[in-house]
């Protein structure tokens, strides 16, 4: 058996996350949201068959759509801090609530909630720009 010593816990994070890609692969490429074909689904998200929200507007384009969790609120949002970053988010911890995430890219805010079982997505312009 093979033991490796990590240094620190910034180590352990970095293997854990190489890991955690390895292996979900090709669930990392190849769901995405059918009306926001720019947002990733998570590993252990289905999306619900209720429909979605689509409004294109002059300033941005407003995206509403649910998905079944079959997976721990927690793994959920440790997908999308891992994914959503190299697709160019940025995470704004500062506006997150409970079960709650918000990222930031280019002028478009995407909140992703979980509640009972369900994830929410919603995607809208960033307000005052």
């Amino acid at each position: 058996m093979m033991y490796i010593i990590f240094k620190n816990m910034s180590q352990k994070l970095i293997v854990w996350s190489i890991v955690f890609v390895l292996s979900v692969g090709s669930s990392l490429a190849a769901t995405f949201l059918s009306v926001a074909p720019d947002i990733p689904l998570a590993p252990g998200l289905s999306e619900a068959e209720t429909g979605a929200l689509i409004f294109d507007k002059p300033e941005g384009r407003i995206v509403s759509i649910e998905a079944l969790a079959a997976i721990p609120s927690a793994d959920i949002f440790a997908f999308y801090r891992l994914s959503l970053p190299n697709l160019g988010w940025q995470i704004k911890p500062e506006l997150a609530v409970r079960n709650s995430e918000t990222f930031h890219r280019e002028d478009e805010a995407l909140t992703i909630k979980y509640e009972g079982g369900v994830v929410f997505f919603r995607l809208q312009p960033i307000s005052g720009n």
